[in-house]
């Protein structure tokens, strides 16, 4: 299953850049507590993981060159994604207490929430795999990946939440490797996708180069 192929890219890719994965843990963590800094952080560790995941050069010199990128694009994204389950949750609390003809939509946000949680994981990605990174576009196509292809973004999230159970009990390796494990995750997640689709050349061991 295509799910399980891009897991264990995740795992290769974070073996064989370790020291960087551990680098961008590090700064996403300083950048996300300075708060003022955290839109300029995700977007700057997003462009080199998403780099990796296109098996393109990348360092971490390339983390400063994303950070100045789309400034703006990168603070708005950002609060949609910080304030978004908070609204949706306090809607939901609304709703549900409401009762009566209120649990039609209650039941249309919870359906909205969960497609959230799992189109979440490609914003990102698809922020760095436009030219010109479009808000509108990276909800829609990020809704309309998880819409086309429920299983495999439900794994993947799966995945995702196996690294956080695994960090959180090596206590360790949540400063060390879990940023940099799940931002990798986000990017090779939607780049498997893509190749899928013929949007995105296969891994190097598949094109014959």
């Amino acid at each position: 299953m295509k799910a399980f192929t891009v897991m264990w890219r995740i795992i290769k890719g974070a073996y064989d850049e370790l020291f960087l994965v551990v680098a961008l843990s590090l700064i996403f963590w300083v950048g996300t507590l300075l708060v003022v800094t955290a839109p300029m952080t995700w977007v700057g560790v997003n462009y080199v993981a998403n780099r990796m995941a296109n098996y393109r050069r990348t360092g971490f010199d390339f983390f400063w060159e994303g950070a100045r990128q789309h400034v703006m694009r990168g603070v708005w994204l950002w609060l949609l994604i910080v304030l978004a389950p908070p609204v949706m949750g306090i809607s939901l609390n609304f709703y549900f207490s409401g009762g009566g003809w209120l649990i039609v939509p209650g039941f249309i946000t919870l359906w909205l929430l969960v497609l959230a949680v799992l189109a979440v994981q490609y914003f990102y990605p698809l922020f760095w795999q436009q030219t010109e990174p479009s808000l509108g576009l990276i909800v829609r196509n990020g809704f309309l990946l998880v819409v086309r292809h429920p299983l495999y973004s439900l794994l993947m999230l799966l995945f995702q939440m196996l690294l956080i159970v695994l960090c959180i009990v090596l206590v360790a390796p949540i400063l060390l490797l879990l940023p940099g494990l799940l931002i990798l995750s986000h990017n090779y997640a939607l780049i498997g996708l893509l190749q899928e689709m013929n949007l995105a050349p296969p891994p190097p061991e598949m094109s014959g180069t």
